[in-house]
């Protein structure tokens, strides 16, 4: 019999980011195991054979065994800092959003119960505005953009 969307995530963990030590080793390992996921990312770079996020982020994610394996984000610049000011000038209004699941766990309804709980810190912080940077050629990320009732411009 086929699990329903909740079952599939029975065995799977959800973590503020906060909550999660060593986040930064284990964010870096997870999006080190990502293949063609990777391509789509933006924002990272490899320092000693590590990949690091360039920027803060907020948001949660999806643990199974201990390990990340999908996280859902907002970035928090730095008010009046380099990123700051650049996405004053040339980007949408409010906080820049993604998600991101390693593709053997895609269908599953992760990124949509990610989403929800991400939407949630969006609140209690009074954030009204985000947005989501997809490439054209990222069909799940569309799709699931789309399936949220948001905008897309293409």
């Amino acid at each position: 019999m086929r699990k329903t969307w909740r079952q599939s995530l029975e065995d799977l963990e959800f973590k503020n980011f906060e909550e999660i030590t060593e986040f930064d080793a284990k964010l870096g390992d997870f999006l080190g195991s990502l293949d063609e996921e990777l391509v789509h990312w933006r924002g990272y770079e490899k320092v000693n054979g590590k990949i690091r996020v360039n920027y803060p982020m907020i948001g949660y994610a999806c643990m199974d065994n201990g390990k990340i394996i999908a996280i859902s984000y907002y970035v928090t610049p730095r008010i009046m800092g380099p990123r700051w000011l650049y996405d004053l000038i040339f980007r949408p209004r409010g906080y820049e959003s993604g998600v991101v699941v390693k593709k053997e766990y895609h269908r599953r309804g992760i990124a949509s119960h990610l989403n929800q709980l991400k939407m949630g810190l969006l609140r209690e912080r009074g954030v009204k505005q985000f947005w989501y940077r997809i490439d054209l050629d990222n069909d799940p990320s569309l799709r699931f953009a789309e399936n949220l009732g948001r905008n897309v411009w293409k």
